[in-house]
């Protein structure tokens, strides 16, 4: 087998499962092994299968484009290789960094205090308004007492997606 095969092969091969990989998702997974704990949202398969058809691409470039022998070409197809599987490691770990962080949760919300947006009856459900990390969440709630629209509330629990309060005349 001729070096060009083999660098067409490379660049075939890492190009078809890095397709593979971004249309199909997990497809590779069986591959975490060489996940290396750079971070949590960070796979190295991507990364992988970019220097593979980084390294066939660039060994092609030097034999074909600028006459390299062999071994210049081989030499020329792991820079290429490992310029690529770094730039796209570099390309995912900052697009890891773009994701969002975690929201908050309900149970953050004890303790805070908002309006009633829709009655609640006593032992039964409304709705609440309530500011937190600069947004107006508004929510199902429960009380064991009558809350009127308008009325003030603390929140005293949070169960699931819904809250507990009571009304601030209480507290």
């Amino acid at each position: 087998m001729s070096i060009e095969a083999v660098y067409w092969i490379a660049l075939g091969t890492g190009v078809a499962f890095l397709v593979l990989s971004i249309v199909l998702g997990d497809v590779f997974d069986f591959l975490d092994f060489l996940d290396f704990g750079v971070g949590d949202s960070f796979s190295a398969t991507p990364v992988l299968f970019t220097g593979l058809a980084a390294f066939g691409g660039g060994g092609l470039l030097a034999l074909k484009g600028f006459g390299a022998g062999a071994g210049l070409s081989v030499v020329a197809g792991l820079a290429m290789g490992i310029a690529g599987g770094g730039a796209a490691a570099g390309l995912f770990f900052l697009l890891s960094r773009q994701q969002a962080g975690e929201g908050f949760s309900v149970g953050q919300l004890v303790g805070a205090r908002g309006r009633c947006t829709l009655a609640i009856p006593a032992g039964k459900e409304g709705r609440v308004a309530i500011q937190h990390q600069g947004m107006t969440r508004t929510l199902t709630a429960t009380s064991e007492y009558e809350i009127r629209v308008g009325e003030d509330i603390v929140v005293l629990d949070a169960v699931g997606n819904s809250l507990t309060v009571a009304p601030m005349s209480d507290r």
